[in-house]
């Protein structure tokens, strides 16, 4: 059960990097720069709330 749950999670993650790889070709540079400060703060969270899990 366990298995497959972070199987699921790392495609998934996968998918999502690539469709948001995707997105920011297609972005103008001011809206990526503005994107790519959210997404580090995303992740900071993410990686502070590992220990949830």
């Amino acid at each position: 059960m366990k298995g497959r749950f972070v199987s699921g999670i790392v495609t998934g993650s996968l998918i999502g990097a690539t469709a948001g790889m995707l997105a920011m070709t297609r972005m103008s540079p001011r809206r990526r720069r503005k994107m790519m400060r959210v997404g580090k703060r995303i992740a900071s969270t993410v990686v502070s709330n590992i220990g949830l899990f």
